[in-house]
Order: structure tokens, then sequence, then C-alpha cells
């Protein structure tokens, strides 16, 4: 059941970014740490200013419980400031993404820290940061 649900949320995303007017290239981090399996993070555009950041997480085991710290940014002025931000947390593959309306002209990006823990409430294992950038024409 595990495998058919990833399998389903890879689709969707797949569908999503295929379906965007300015479709973003997801970044994935595979086996490189303790605790991860991949991770994937993008930023699509859609009409009316619509931003979707998006970050996926599959941990190295099912049983592993992450959480998604993730922020919208617009660099301006010479710095990145935070227009929205979240947190999600789940066990097994974790997908987090959430909207918000954004101007042209600028570059965004989505800023994610990852935590994995053994289990809810347990020890952590690992810990690391994503990031993804995007400009919007």
């Amino acid at each position: 059941m595990k495998k058919f649900l990833k399998f389903m949320l890879i689709c969707s995303l797949c569908i999503l970014l295929s379906i965007s007017s300015i479709a973003s290239i997801p970044v994935s981090a595979a086996n490189d740490w303790k605790g991860f399996d991949s991770v994937y993070i993008g930023l699509s555009f859609y009409t009316l200013g619509e931003a979707v950041p998006y970050t996926t997480v599959i941990p190295s085991k099912g049983s592993y419980y992450s959480k998604i710290n993730m922020k919208l940014q617009r660099y301006s002025n010479g710095s990145w400031h935070t227009l929205a931000s979240g947190t999600h947390g789940d066990t097994g593959t974790n997908a987090f993404s959430s909207s918000y309306y954004v101007t042209k002209g600028y570059t965004y990006r989505v800023y994610s820290t990852v935590t994995i823990y053994k289990s809810k409430g347990g020890k952590k294992i690992n810990s690391d940061t994503f990031t993804y950038k995007n400009k919007y024409k």
C-alpha cells in the first residue's frame, strides 16, 4: 500500500508540473544523508501570479518521521524576504505544498529545512536545508 501511495504522490507531482505555465524542475537529493532516501523541491507559477512551492521527502525507512519547515521567499533590495511559511510532518513519504500570490519581475525561492526522526517524537536522525529558485517573468 505504501509503494502505491508513493507512486500516486510522484505521479501527482509530475502532473502538477506538466500543467503549470512555467514548470519548475525539482531538485532531488538521494542517498547522500543518513535517514534520507530522496527530497524533491520546486516552485511553479500559474495564472494570476499564483506561486505553488512544494517539498516532498522520502525517508530511507518507511517508519521514519520527517518534518518539513518550508518558506516562500522573494529576493529584493539585496536580501531574501519571507512571504509565507509553514510546517508539515508525517511518517513515511511526506509531501507539503502551499499557494501564495506573487508579483512578476522578482526571483522567488523555496527554502525548506527537513528533519528526519526515528519516529514521531523520537530521536533526531538528521537534518538538512534545500533551496530552489525560480524567476516569475
